[in-house]
């Protein structure tokens, strides 16, 4: 707000500077010089106006106030004020049987009550031109400033994760982030990550898990260079074992598959329009078990919650 007060403020004094004192032409038809005294009218009417400072119009340039003074009837005057070829508005007078030079010195006041009503004017125009010139602005640089929004973006992650007391992983997952409808979009991701499948009595096998993970995402603005991201996803993952005795209660089977719903949350700190460092958590659950014997006889079960945590880079092409 700080900074629209001040382009408006500078905008307006901006425009008084270029709103300079008017050129002056008058012009009295035949009728209207039984009336009035031409002569003085022509030197009273631009005394009038000397300090009335009339903004340029939409030509720009100096203006010139062309003044048409018109005789009507039952000793009637009519003031007509011109720009450029544009109205600006008209007086009417009532000479009656006063003094010509009397006349002229009222015809020289409405004249400049005219002069003065489009500076008015032009001056209230103005003023809406740098309103929204500076709402303009302001706006540009806000949304110079905020998180560009799709419409693609890919996010490369490292992640650690696993099943508590069953599982741990340690890996990486990139991932598309659609826009679908503002901030609201569809993420689809591949991941793969290796660590250890817990054996039985305190015994350790080498496992890995990859897959692909899919889901809608939106985000929401928390300040000027901080987002929070919200999402819900379920994935499609393969297993590997090499020390297992069995996967799936199938002997020597070393791989299978397994799925996984869970919810993640991430905060987003902009380090510009279109990069931002991502840290964030997700929780779910296994949607299928895995039941299999390691490298003891007895038979173990990799089912149950889902936790990860991931630091990761989200790139906005431009």
């Amino acid at each position: 707000m700080l900074v629209l007060g001040l382009l408006l403020a500078l905008g307006l004094t901006s425009g008084r500077a270029h709103a300079t004192p008017a050129s002056v032409v008058v012009e009295i038809d035949a009728a209207a010089e039984r009336l009035v005294d031409a002569r003085s009218t022509r030197r009273l009417v631009p005394l009038e106006l000397s300090d009335v400072a009339v903004p340029a119009g939409r030509a720009r340039g100096a203006p010139v106030l062309f003044f048409r003074v018109l005789g009507r009837p039952e000793r009637g005057l009519r003031i007509e004020l011109w720009e450029r070829g544009e109205y600006h508005g008209q007086r009417t007078l009532s000479s009656g049987n006063e003094n010509p030079q009397l006349v002229a010195r009222r015809v020289a006041l409405a004249a400049a009550e005219l002069g003065r009503r489009l500076a008015r004017k032009r001056e209230a125009a103005l003023a809406r031109e740098e309103r929204h010139r500076a709402l303009r602005v302001a706006r540009e640089k806000e949304q110079r400033e905020r998180t560009q929004e799709g419409p693609l973006a890919l996010r490369s992650e490292l992640w650690s994760g696993g099943v508590p007391d069953r599982l741990m992983l340690l890996g990486t997952r990139l991932a598309g982030e659609i826009s679908l409808e503002r901030a609201l979009r569809l993420d689809l991701s591949a991941e793969l990550a290796g660590g250890w499948l817990e054996g039985g009595r305190g015994s350790d096998l080498t496992a890995t898990l990859g897959g692909l993970r899919l889901g809608p995402a939106r985000r929401f603005v928390l300040g000027s260079s901080l987002d929070l991201d919200l999402g819900a996803s379920v994935s499609a993952l393969l297993l590997q074992a090499p020390g297992a005795r069995s996967l799936d209660a199938v002997v020597d089977q070393t791989t299978t598959w397994t799925a996984r719903l869970d919810a993640s949350a991430r905060l987003e700190l902009r380090l510009s329009r279109q990069v931002r460092v991502a840290l964030g958590g997700e929780f779910g659950g296994l949607l299928r078990g895995v039941r299999y014997v390691g490298t003891e006889s007895d038979s173990l079960w990799l089912r149950g919650v889902w936790w990860g945590a991931g630091v990761g880079v989200v790139v906005t092409p431009p």
